[in-house]
């Protein structure tokens, strides 16, 4: 495996405290608006639509997010 194939290699990759924070709010932020469409009747096939992801992701990170804000 060359340098360059590991360097884009997740499990490679060494994150600063900033980079984790910030992808930490990104993903915070992808939650709160998918359960702001879901309180606004939308069901996740149409969510997922909107962020171009599958109806099964949106409903993963649905139930992660509510599972880590009701532990």
């Amino acid at each position: 495996m060359n340098k360059e194939s590991k360097k884009k290699s997740l499990s490679y990759r060494v994150s600063t405290p900033e980079e984790r924070a910030k992808r930490q709010a990104e993903v915070n932020k992808r939650c709160e608006y998918i359960m702001l469409l879901k309180a606004q009747g939308l069901n996740y096939a149409t969510i997922a639509c909107r962020l171009g992801l599958s109806p099964s992701q949106v409903s993963k990170i649905a139930r992660d997010y509510v599972q880590r804000m009701h532990p």
